[in-house]
């Protein structure tokens, strides 16, 4: 099911016919340099699977594959979480692309997408992310999407700066 389609991308529910093409990504140690969770083994991904299946249930979000809608070529992935953090709750927006994928504007691409569909079909009133000090690519898609850091802060271990957009 398409969740979000923009320009060139279409976004829409993960299911286990994404198995393959997710390892792309989530296998992929340069990919998930940054990640709390780190690589993906095959059971992981099939986890992986059926937890972003429950969230759409339970949350109506969750992590979404990512397309080309002309090509139908594998992006990778973005969504939206929950997680607690400096004692509340928070909803923030990550991505994962392909390596052979990135530096073509996807992630902003992607994340605006996203973002229109928090605002619009979610009714949320702000988004953020949750970054690395040190990944700046990721830094360079937030603030082109117009998120502003907040603060830093620690999850799950890692130091990390918060960024917000107000939608």
């Amino acid at each position: 099911m398409i969740i979000v389609e923009t320009e060139r991308l279409s976004i829409g529910e993960i299911t286990g016919a994404d198995a393959q093409a997710l390892s792309k990504v989530l296998a992929d140690p340069i990919v998930m340099k940054h990640s709390t969770v780190g690589v993906h083994s095959k059971e992981q991904i099939i986890d992986y699977i059926a937890n972003c299946q429950k969230q759409y249930a339970l949350n109506g979000y969750g992590h979404w594959a990512i397309y080309h809608s002309i090509s139908g070529e594998f992006i990778g992935v973005c969504g939206l979480n929950k997680h607690n953090l400096d004692s509340g709750d928070v909803i923030h927006i990550n991505y994962r692309l392909a390596t052979d994928q990135q530096g073509n504007g996807y992630a902003v691409e992607s994340t605006l997408g996203i973002l229109a569909f928090a605002k619009n079909t979610l009714k949320l009133n702000v988004v953020h992310a949750l970054i690395e000090a040190e990944n700046t690519r990721s830094i360079n898609v937030v603030s082109r999407a117009g998120f502003e850091f907040l603060k830093s802060s620690l999850f799950r271990g890692f130091t990390v700066d918060v960024y917000q957009v107000v939608l």
